[in-house]
């Protein structure tokens, strides 16, 4: 992952009737923050029902428009499952998102927080990165602003900002008194994004990641699993077309009902062409191995 973008992508241009909109997707694990933050952010009451898509409007006739994305590691679901449920929720922004809020909980650093920023890149390709900030959220009311950056430091929390420009924003989720004051900083930052960025993450840019996406797991190198099942392959081949041989040669030269098994069940098991290969070259060796003892 780079550690620093620019914003390089067309300026989008949007329509009379979204100009005053503000989309927001939130990704990431699903929490009980999360979903407070979603309904702080669409000044619903908290603990009351779980929609996926919110939107309120603000005194400042801005309308905010929510979209809660589903749990990246819900454990019940295969993770592409989870991903494509995710992209299909972005239509529920159109014609795109503002800006992803990437919430995490303001605590250790665990390589799950890692995992799911890799694949949020690798979902939502580079580019997505110029439109998102990350959300730190945290239920403790007696630590001070001081006592916060002291642990953006303990945590390591800037092994993640730093791929986004170090934009965040920590939420105290159970300080109610200002929470109308801290939705309003959090809009601000926002703004200040958008002064870079005036446009939108827009459909084109998925299917742009989506491509790049394929393309990088069609080139990748295999990986230590692959070449270990390859290798055991080609262990069980080479022992199977050894013995038959072998057997072969043992025998003068006469392919017997036995040989003739052993190696039809090695062709049953294992990819002809790998083992047609390998056949070939046995036999070449075999042959003049037998021409060196009739000499």
């Amino acid at each position: 992952m780079n550690h620093s973008h620019s914003c390089t992508v067309p300026i989008c241009c949007e329509d009379s009737q979204t100009m005053d909109e503000l989309r927001i997707v939130l990704f990431g694990r699903q929490d009980v923050h999360k979903e407070k933050l979603e309904k702080v952010l669409t000044n619903k009451k908290l603990f009351t029902s779980k929609d996926s898509s919110n939107e309120q409007r603000k005194p400042n006739s801005q309308k905010v428009v929510v979209v809660n994305t589903p749990d990246l590691f819900k454990r019940e679901e295969e993770l592409d499952d989870v991903l494509e449920k995710i992209k299909r929720s972005l239509r529920r922004v159109k014609p795109g998102p503002h800006v992803f809020l990437f919430v995490e909980r303001f605590d250790e650093m665990e390589q799950e927080k890692k995992d799911a920023l890799r694949i949020f890149e690798n979902t939502f390709g580079e580019q997505a990165l110029d439109f998102t900030m990350m959300v730190f959220t945290t239920d403790d009311q007696e630590e001070d602003e001081a006592a916060m950056m002291d642990k953006m430091d303990k945590f390591s929390i800037k092994t993640l900002t730093r791929h986004v420009d170090d934009r965040y924003f920590i939420f105290n989720i159970a300080d109610i008194e200002h929470q109308q004051l801290q939705v309003t900083e959090l809009q601000e930052k926002i703004k200040q994004m958008r002064k870079i960025c005036h446009h939108f993450y827009t459909p084109e840019m998925l299917e742009q990641a989506e491509k790049a996406l394929g393309k990088k797991e069609k080139e990748a190198p295999k990986t230590e699993a692959e070449w270990c099942s390859f290798y055991d392959r080609c262990g069980v081949i080479g022992t199977a077309v050894g013995t038959g041989i072998g057997y072969v040669v043992g025998c003068r030269g006469e392919l017997t009902p036995t040989t003739g098994a052993t190696i039809g069940g090695v062709v049953d098991r294992e990819p002809a062409t790998v083992f047609a290969s390998a056949a070939d070259v046995s036999e070449l060796d075999a042959t003049r191995y037998q021409q060196e003892l009739n000499d």
